[in-house]
């Protein structure tokens, strides 16, 4: 009988993290829903990540459909610089004003759309 994915999941939290606790502090969730996974024969893709990046681990050899999120198993780290402070201040101010822009564009077409009922 062929492996299901929660066995799967199941065989490589075992060898790789033996410790349920643990791997439920890690991945965000309780130690319940962890086993209730194993027991699971189509867990979604979601899930499946979220052990891969939990566990440090690639899941594409048993699972070849993720290939499609590649990017999503192993983020590298070495990509992502810190903003300064002055920085960080020019995106909070440029979304700021992106957010205000839209929601006067949301309120004239609210006011046209009136004005077009009337």
């Amino acid at each position: 009988m062929e492996e299901h994915k929660g066995q799967i999941l199941e065989r490589v939290v075992r060898r790789r993290h033996g410790n349920i606790t643990e791997l439920a502090e890690l991945v965000g969730y309780d130690r319940q829903t962890i086993y209730r996974h194993f027991k699971d024969s189509d867990l979604s893709d979601v899930i499946i990540l979220k052990y891969a990046k939990a566990l440090q681990y690639d899941f594409r050899l048993e699972f070849p459909e993720l290939m499609s999120y590649s990017s999503h198993v192993a983020e590298p780290l070495s990509e992502y610089t810190p903003l300064t402070v002055a920085d960080a201040m020019k995106e909070i101010d440029r979304w700021k004003n992106k957010y205000i822009d839209l929601l006067e564009k949301h309120n004239d077409l609210l006011s046209r759309i009136k004005l077009l009922n009337q």
